[in-house]
């Protein structure tokens, strides 16, 4: 038994020692890595940060009745218009149709992979939000200021969550789909633009207060950046840990 379990050691000491040389030997696998943990790790601890302020009533929590009422003072019919368009893009009915629709089309196209990242985007941030949002409880601002309706408890925002985990996967598969470099720059523009729009929407409208929505972002972020590095580092790094040709890059 103990000869056993010394190999079994040993051989987990040698794998660990190959990957390591795999990351090494490959910098692009390593740079890309290195960052996606950082944004995972980033957008992690500001989720639990937000989460235990709103549990404990203090921290960050504090400022969002101040920067609701701000907002409520300085409302205009323009900006109200503009909110309650904007804020559909983050509806449940929407995020479903624009995802379903997107996913359909990579599999008639045979990209499976980038249909599923999709879907395990959209389903995965939005049972994140639901379980969040049953666990922690928290009342949304005063109805008698909201512009729209909503149900259920605040924290998380689902809108702001959904609007990153559903635009910017889109985003990033049809960055990665065209080499043209207007079109990846039109897309690095208007996916973030589209995320915090929806987001601000929320508060606007005052059926979110601001750390509902910024938590949002940040689950979604935390979550599409796990996947994405399952994704695309996983594949790549057992590739170059088995010793055949590295995925194209």
């Amino acid at each position: 038994m103990r000869q056993r379990i010394i190999g079994a050691v040993a051989r987990v000491l040698e794998k660990g020692r190959e990957l390591g040389e795999t990351f090494h030997n490959d910098r692009q696998l390593l740079k890309i890595s290195f960052v996606g943990l950082v944004v995972v790790s980033g957008s992690g601890l500001l989720c639990a940060k937000l989460l235990d302020d709103v549990m404990g009533g203090d921290g960050a929590v504090r400022a969002d009745p101040a920067i609701t009422n701000w907002i409520v003072r300085h409302r205009s019919p323009t900006l109200t218009t503009l909110a309650r368009a904007v804020t559909h893009l983050g509806d449940p009915l929407s995020v479903i149709v624009i995802a379903a629709a997107a996913a359909l089309a990579l599999i008639l196209g045979r990209h499976y992979r980038f249909a599923l990242l999709i879907v395990s985007s959209t389903v995965g941030a939005a049972v994140a939000t639901a379980v969040t949002k049953f666990a922690v409880q928290r009342p949304r601002p005063d109805r008698a200021l909201w512009l729209s309706a909503a149900t259920g408890p605040a924290f998380p925002s689902g809108h702001a969550t959904q609007s990153v985990a559903l635009y910017a996967v889109l985003a990033v598969i049809a960055f990665r789909l065209t080499a043209r470099s207007t079109p990846r720059i039109v897309l690095i523009v208007v996916a973030p633009l589209v995320a915090l729009s929806v987001g601000a929407s929320r508060i606007y409208l005052a059926v979110h207060w601001t750390s509902d929505v910024i938590c949002g972002w940040a689950v979604a972020t935390t979550w599409l950046a796990t996947l994405l590095l399952v994704e695309w580092a996983g594949p790549r790094a057992l590739e170059d840990w088995g010793g055949r040709e590295p995925l194209p890059r």
